[in-house]
């Protein structure tokens, strides 16, 4: 199939940037030349922040290319973070980063400043386990003991964002599914055990590349760059109470510490 004026996209924009004459093979290759092209259109604002991209057939007509070439050109930008494919939806332009400010006293709902988007989450696990050695340390278990595992995805206008993996003391919050499945929310948890207010007491920020259970949950491929962060949360008195590892796209999000609250 060709594309006829019937089924171009709209976008004129695109579609003169794909039309262009390409430079010799010799000079640099055409598949990197549709990645130059692709990425002159998202800083250019002709594919906007969440934008989904044409599909692979489409946009191969478009370069004139096959969708072998295609792919690769999208999967550099897949590996870069700046393209986001979404199983069984299509292929989008990542947001721009959010802000994420790191003060003790901030919920994570609190904490992402985004620009308007519908923020949301989606639990992927809860279970009991043995703790990890980290969790062992932290809340002084044993093996033997039991921590609840909570596997979280965070999402801005149903785009993946962040995934989390929590690991907190059974024996602290015995009511914990309960409590939880009322409105999916750790707060009321620790509320609910006498915690009505908890701090945020260490945060650690590593880059790192995306493993293959995380780049699915992510919607990016395998060894994109990523930023992992580990935080430990306590009670006032210090009794810590929450383990936590999250993983952020690199691209999508910047780390503020010691913003002032806002007024």
């Amino acid at each position: 199939m060709f594309l006829t004026a019937a089924n171009l996209p709209d976008d004129l924009s695109l579609i003169a940037l794909a039309r262009r004459a390409y430079l010799p093979k010799s000079q640099r290759p055409v598949w990197l030349q549709i990645y130059d092209r692709i990425s002159q259109a998202i800083e250019n604002g002709i594919v906007s922040p969440g934008a989904r991209l044409p599909g692979e057939m489409q946009l191969s007509e478009m370069f004139r290319v096959s969708r072998v070439t295609v792919r690769r050109a999208l999967a550099l930008h897949q590996s870069e973070g700046t393209l986001q494919a979404r199983k069984g939806v299509g292929i989008f332009v990542r947001q721009q980063p959010r802000s994420f400010v790191i003060r003790d006293d901030m919920r994570f709902a609190d904490s992402l400043v985004g620009h308007g988007e519908r923020a949301t989450s989606r639990t992927l696990l809860l279970d009991r386990a043995s703790p990890s050695e980290d969790a062992q340390k932290l809340f002084g278990l044993t093996p033997d003991d039991e921590v609840i595992v909570l596997h979280r995805m965070r999402l801005l206008d149903d785009m993946p964002i962040y995934f989390t993996r929590k690991e907190l003391p059974a024996r602290r919050f015995p009511d914990f599914e309960r409590i939880y499945a009322k409105d999916q929310s750790v707060s009321a948890v620790y509320k609910a055990a006498g915690i009505p207010w908890f701090r945020r007491a260490e945060t650690r920020v590593m880059g790192g590349l995306a493993q293959t259970a995380e780049a699915e949950i992510l919607g990016i491929t395998v060894k994109t760059p990523v930023q992992y962060v580990v935080a430990i949360n306590r009670t006032p008195d210090g009794e810590a109470i929450e383990y936590n590892r999250g993983c952020w796209p690199m691209n999508s999000v910047e780390f503020v510490f010691n913003a002032p609250p806002a007024t």
